[in-house]
């Protein structure tokens, strides 16, 4: 069992070192590039590893996206706008949850651009793969919180 805890953190350092230094965009690339350092690891070990390291996908506009640790994420506003922007790709409401959709594993990411964007009378988020919860406080102006999300994400705005 020591052996088998010594390889997950050689394992985890070379990840997060790899992370750091290279635009790693896909599991196939991250498990060739272990692979090249002596690392053989399946492809359900390494989702494991990238979800309990909390890494998470980030977009690099036109050009794809990446993986990236946690506190390596934007951190200015102006980053997080453009995050949500790009991946958030349409958003519904019911009663004080707003349900908004991303592409394949990039709720994560736009969930954490919405949190640091603090629009107000939003608590917090809750993310799937492809879909996160926006959770509004009670007796908020959800029509407003609605309409703030959809303009942030460039859709025509909608009517009450």
């Amino acid at each position: 069992m020591a052996e088998r805890a010594e390889n997950r953190r050689r394992r985890w350092k070379l990840l997060m070192e790899l992370i750091q230094r290279e635009e790693i965009s896909s599991q196939n690339q991250l498990q060739r590039r272990l692979a090249e350092l002596g690392v053989d690891v399946n492809q359900a070990t390494l989702s494991r590893d990238l979800r309990e390291l909390g890494v998470i996908k980030v977009p690099l506009g036109s050009t794809g996206s990446r993986y990236v640790l946690p506190g390596s994420q934007p951190s200015s506003r102006q980053q997080y706008e453009e995050t949500f922007r790009l991946l958030v790709q349409g958003v519904d409401r019911s009663a004080n949850i707003l349900v908004l959709r991303t592409g394949p594993g990039h709720a994560a990411a736009a969930a954490l651009a919405l949190d640091h964007l603090a629009i107000s009378g939003v608590l917090g988020t809750v993310a799937g793969d492809d879909t996160f919860l926006a959770i509004l406080a009670e007796g908020e102006d959800w029509a407003r919180i609605h309409r703030e999300v959809v303009e942030r994400i460039g859709l025509a705005p909608v009517s009450d």
